[in-house]
């Protein structure tokens, strides 16, 4: 499927470990990411998975936060809408930012 000229992931073909920001889903991978555990937040514009992927510093705070594989809705309607992957950002949030402890 296309969204908008660009190729719309499927959830048979999603995979965390190789998602780039800016892929686009289809509704059902967020729906059964949000049905694995109660979701870290669930707005249209922040969909974050319910367990943290790891931390980051908070450059606003310094302090350490958890992060979520985010997505926020681009198009479509229920039960066929589109979501961008927005990375794993700070709950409510749906901008990576922030320093990794891991910096190799």
């Amino acid at each position: 499927m296309k969204w908008n000229g660009r190729k719309v992931l499927t959830a048979e073909e999603w995979d965390y470990s190789e998602a780039k920001i800016g892929d686009l889903v289809e509704q059902e991978l967020v729906d059964d990411m949000l049905d694995l555990l109660p979701p870290a937040c669930m707005q249209p514009d922040c969909s974050q998975m319910g367990e943290a992927y790891s931390h980051r510093q908070d450059p606003d705070t310094g302090k350490w936060r958890p992060t979520f594989h985010t997505f926020k809705k681009v198009g479509g309607k229920w039960p066929n809408g589109i979501f961008e992957y927005c990375g794993k950002c700070f709950c409510g949030e749906n901008v990576e930012r922030g320093e990794s402890p891991y910096h190799g």
